[in-house]
Parts: structure tokens; C-alpha cells; sequence
């Protein structure tokens, strides 16, 4: 053999040693505790998920996952904070339809543009929230077509029907918009600051309807105090099994709700992302796990890092193309 050609066999040997090497020598991810970054307040859905998703990370890996609530900014104080962070799979953070895909376009006009598809790595789709129509109890539209019927009718008359939201901007308040589009209908929204209030005014009759997510509305529909019509998921809520889908009602099989997501910043290292992924979906292939997204009122997700790259591109080009055309503006 000639013996440039022996040396440069044994550089790349050489070479394909050493990287081996570092690469047996390298600490399994993770070696200390993660923080886990929530955008919202303690108590509310995604905190309870989140800590869920927290607790199934910390027995499948072995290290602290301790989370940290960050509210502030419609979401996006937390999402910022991670997107600063190293790169490491260190600092992590729970996502949301809202600051994922509705903040950004909702704040644009506020200091500095985030586009959460460039400045995070997703990781894991987890578990969604279905949403739901609901309404006053005494509205007089005993099913889904009679509420079509009544809608058309009070439009005709000037008088539209009124639909209560959590708040402008918020995922119910825009997956209400695009029902409207869908079935051809208009309803005059009323904000609120949070469903607790909307519900104290849909129960006495103050408005007419509103889309809320089924964990929330179930206590108003199972004690008499809201009227159901259909929810805006695939498949019909555990929680509210006599509840039809809008596909069930001739509408389409709409996916829409609340849903939380883990996100680490971007740059994270592909093997990082994968472990982290590859641990939540064994977790959520467990009886126990997927009982207590349940009892939580949310259905257990799963899929890979690009199954959740796709969902928050098409829902930010959704949610987006509504906020501009009607001219939704952030409170």
C-alpha cells in the first residue's frame, strides 16, 4: 500500500476513535435539574398539565423537572425567557395556542416581533383540551340546527346573538370567529376577563352563547346551568360523551381547543430533543398517565418534534389570517 494512502487510513481511524470517544465519554442528558418555564398562573389548565408533563419527565429521566410560573405578556414573558436561554435542554417551556400562535401576530405591534417558530425547538406535542359551543340554558334552540335556525333569525331581525369569550384574542374567542365564518352565521362578542365571569353571565341569561373548553363548561352542562351543542375536536369529549362532534353535525372534523406543548430554545441538540420526545411518548402509552390527563379533562397527545413544527405553523397562519381579517386588537 502506498504510504500516503496507509497514513491517511490511519488519520481517519485515528479520527473516528477520538470522536468515538468524546462521544462515550459525553454525560447522558440530563446530569442536574430542568427548569420548566409555565406562561401562565398556577392552577389554570396548563399549569395542571404542565406539572403533569414535569412529573413524567422527572420519573423517566431521573433528574428534578421543577417548574416555574412566568405569566405576563399574554404568554409570551415565559416564551422570551426560554428562547434567551442556553441551548442545552436545561431550561425548557410549556406552550399554548395562545402565546404560540395567536400572541405573535395579536402583539405585533408591540415592542419587538417573536416568531416562536424560529426562536424555539419543538419538542413534544402532549395533550390537547377539546373545546366546546355552549349556551344559556334557557335559549330556545333545543339542538345544533335549531341554534343555526335562531342565529339566522336574530340576524335578520338586527338583534344577533350575543357570544361571551375568555377575553379578545383568546383561542375561544377566535375558534368562535371561525365558526361563525364556517356556518354562515354572525354573533355580537362580548369579552370578559376570564370564563369565571363569562359563565356567571351565560347561566343568568345576561348572553346567549360562548366556545369555552369542555373541563370548565362540563360543571355548567351537567348541572343544568349551560346547554351543549357540539364540541370542536375529532372525537366526542370523555367528559361529555352525549355532546356531538361538529364532523357528527355535517361541519367538518375540526381540531380545535386548548392543547399543551414542551418547547426547548432553539439550536437545542437534535439528541436532546429526541430524548426528551422519545420519554413523554412512553409516558403517555402508560394506563396510569393517560387517566390522569383524563381526570384532568385533557386527552393525551404524542408524535414527534415535526408533528408539532407543522401544527403550530398551520394554527399561527389560521389564527393570523382571522385576527387581520376582522381586526381583532389586543385589550
Amino acid at each position: 500500500m502506498p504510504p500516503q494512502r496507509f497514513l491517511r487510513r490511519a488519520f481517519l481511524a485515528s479520527a473516528g476513535a477520538t470522536a468515538a470517544a468524546r462521544a462515550w465519554a459525553q454525560p447522558a442528558f440530563p446530569t442536574h435539574p430542568v427548569r420548566v418555564l409555565v406562561p401562565f398562573a398556577p392552577g389554570g389548565g396548563v399549569d395542571v398539565v404542565g406539572r403533569i408533563m414535569a412529573t413524567a419527565l422527572e420519573q423517566a429521566l431521573g433528574q428534578p423537572f421543577v417548574v416555574e410560573n412566568r405569566p405576563g405578556g399574554g404568554g409570551l414573558l415565559a416564551l422570551r425567557q426560554l428562547a434567551a436561554s442556553p441551548a442545552d435542554g436545561y431550561v425548557l417551556a410549556i406552550g399554548a395556542p395562545g402565546p404560540l400562535t395567536i400572541a405573535p401576530t395579536l402583539f405585533a405591534s408591540q415592542g419587538e416581533p417573536f416568531d416562536p417558530l424560529t426562536a424555539l425547538e419543538p419538542v413534544q406535542f402532549f395533550a390537547r383540551t377539546p373545546g366546546i359551543l355552549i349556551a344559556r340554558p334557557d335559549l330556545p334552540a333545543a339542538d345544533f340546527a335549531g341554534l343555526l335556525t335562531l342565529s339566522r333569525q336574530a340576524m335578520a331581525a338586527g338583534r344577533p346573538l350575543t357570544m361571551a369569550s375568555a377575553g379578545t384574542g383568546s383561542v375561544l374567542h377566535l375558534i368562535g370567529e371561525y365558526l361563525q365564518d364556517l356556518l354562515g352565521v354572525r354573533w355580537l362578542h362580548v369579552p370578559y376577563r376570564g370564563s369565571g365571569p363569562a359563565f356567571v353571565d351565560l347561566a343568568s341569561g345576561t348572553v346567549d352563547l360562548m366556545v369555552d373548553v369542555v373541563p370548565t363548561a362540563a360543571p355548567l352542562v351537567q348541572g343544568g346551568r349551560a346547554r351543549a351543542y357540539a364540541v370542536t375536536m375529532p372525537a366526542r369529549a370523555a367528559q361529555l360523551p352525549e355532546v356531538p362532534t361538529m364532523a357528527e353535525l355535517g361541519h367538518g372534523a375540526l381540531d380545535m381547543g386548548s392543547w399543551m406543548a414542551l418547547l426547548a430554545p432553539a439550536g437545542t441538540p437534535g439528541a436532546v430533543v429526541q430524548r426528551l420526545n422519545a420519554a413523554l411518548n412512553a409516558a403517555l402509552a402508560q394506563p396510569a398517565l393517560r387517566a390522569r390527563l383524563l381526570a384532568s379533562g385533557s386527552e393525551p397527545g404524542g408524535g414527534s418534534p415535526a408533528d408539532l413544527r407543522e401544527r403550530l405553523a398551520r394554527e399561527a397562519a389560521l389564527w393570523a389570517g382571522i385576527i387581520r381579517a376582522k381586526g381583532i386588537k389586543a385589550d
